[in-house]
């Protein structure tokens, strides 16, 4: 997500405190980005300062645009529920399923970095790569528009979107983890932040025009809107600042496998293979998945513009979420931050039983309001467990190979969601929980909220302090440092 020759590292050098510097990284290891240091400085060639803090502008507006498409695409996903259930007749587990199927573009994405060094096209590395990303998205969703009837056909269609967007992203983070090399936890936090709180804006407008747009427009009709938000990326690569590749492509292909090789031998190290195993963990447990969909249509007779109005005060407090983690947690330890939002979020997610049992109702409060205040709160706790994922992922990244480790460490945790909602099907299988009986839905509910809870049996794998304190130092090459990692080296 994260030319000339391949293995230099070309830097323009100017005067201390003179003005700004430019950096091209041509690391061996991961995706070839652009890195703009900006120290303090007094102008001396102002056209030439001009020029760097544009090309910072465009890679942090750029960076954000992605991330904020990820969020507006989820525009869709009230229209996607509607037409597998109404249109093709699908049960809940069948929902939840196609739902992670179509996330696992999500655990190639070291793939991608790969490829597009590997194979430039036109003389460019990250530009074609954004340009075919954002015509191949906008095709699947106007085949979602024209063509699918089928389920097969339909997460076809959505598997090839998805991954659009997945290579999109794997730019755009790569750009962000490139900038935060050798930085502070508080630095790192930041621009985590800003990103991700792009994306939380887009799911915001999302979110509100899901719901609406389906009061006037067919669920096809929203998949051809959707399918012109990808076009963008078109706008997008060509702004994006990269210097053309003239170098050895062929040579760059056969290296692969040593990267391949190295990337494989940094990740065995313990203090970054240990965090990434609780990161899986934590997302593995049975999730509950599109059975939620079914009970508010069904049995709570919810409309598409309420359940848009959910999904709204969702994202805005997710983007709450955000600010308060970047205000109040960006410097504390991990391990506090994953143990008592785990255990805030389980105790908050069992409250969903009353709304099951209906006991809201009987206390007089209406379920709707319930349900706002409910996705509120959950909304709020879950992003302030999932932002030290995003900015332990990259505090694990060793020096030269930030962009592909990070996309691998991200992988990994989008496997975990995979696997967790593949997992909370098989439990809805197993209950005997459909469209038309939900009767053991408590039980699901109950069960994957309590499981949420496993993980923490594994918490000592996360490390007391900074892991990126003990990597910053590390290059490509030789033997790492010993890092401290859970009071052990």
């Amino acid at each position: 997500k994260h030319t000339t020759q391949p293995t230099s590292r070309t830097v323009v050098e100017v005067e201390p405190r003179s003005y700004t510097k430019l950096a091209i990284n041509e690391h061996q290891q991961g995706y070839q980005t652009i890195n703009i240091d900006l120290p303090a400085a007094y102008p001396v060639c102002d056209s030439r300062a001009a020029e760097e803090r544009r090309n910072l502008y465009l890679l942090c507006f750029a960076s954000s645009w992605v991330m904020f498409l990820e969020g507006i695409n989820g525009m869709s996903g009230l229209a996607v529920n509607y037409f597998y259930k109404d249109r093709l007749k699908v049960n809940p587990a069948t929902l939840s399923s196609i739902g992670s199927i179509t996330s696992l573009p999500w655990t190639c994405k070291p793939l991608y970095g790969f490829i597009s060094d590997g194979y430039p096209i036109m003389g460019y590395r990250r530009k074609p790569y954004l340009f075919l990303a954002g015509v191949i998205g906008s095709i699947s969703w106007l085949l979602m528009w024209s063509y699918v009837n089928s389920v097969l056909s339909g997460a076809s269609c959505m598997l090839l979107g998805s991954a659009a967007i997945a290579v999109a992203n794997v730019i755009a983070e790569a750009m962000i983890v490139e900038r935060s090399r050798g930085e502070t936890q508080e630095y790192a936090s930041r621009l985590q932040s800003i990103i991700w709180g792009a994306q939380a804006v887009g799911g915001i407008l999302a979110a509100w025009f899901g719901g609406y747009l389906l009061k006037f427009m067919t669920d096809r009709q929203v998949f051809l809107l959707v399918s012109t938000f990808p076009l963008s990326l078109i706008a997008i690569a060509y702004i994006v600042p990269e210097a053309p590749y003239h170098g050895d492509a062929r040579g760059e292909r056969a290296a692969m496998g040593e990267k391949l090789r190295e990337l494989w031998r940094a990740f065995r190290r313990p203090e970054i293979f240990r965090p990434c195993l609780f990161i899986f963990m934590l997302n593995a447990t049975p999730a509950t998945g599109a059975t939620w969909f079914y009970f508010y249509t069904d049995v709570l007779k919810f409309s598409s513009t309420f359940l848009g109005t959910i999904g709204l005060v969702g994202s805005c407090c997710t983007l709450l979420g955000v600010f308060l983690f970047d205000a109040t947690l960006k410097k504390t330890s991990f391990r506090p931050i994953f143990l008592w939002s785990t255990l805030v979020s389980a105790a908050l997610g069992l409250s969903q039983l009353i709304l099951v049992f209906r006991l809201n109702e009987a206390w007089g409060i209406p379920s709707e309001i319930f349900c706002l205040g409910e996705s509120a709160i959950l909304s709020i706790v879950g992003w302030i467990t999932t932002m030290p994922i995003l900015v332990l992922a990259a505090r694990l990244c060793p020096e030269g190979m930030e962009g592909t480790m990070y996309a691998l460490i991200m992988s990994i945790n989008n496997l975990g969601g995979i696997v967790g909602t593949q997992m909370g099907a098989v439990v809805t299988e197993m209950l005997g929980v459909t469209e038309t009986n939900l009767s053991n839905f408590w039980l699901l509910v109950l069960i994957c909220n309590l499981s949420t809870l496993l993980p923490l049996a594994f918490l000592h794998l996360i490390p007391e302090t900074d892991p990126g304190m003990g990597l910053a130092g590390h290059g490509d090459h030789g033997e790492p440092e010993p890092v401290v990692c859970s009071g052990k080296v």
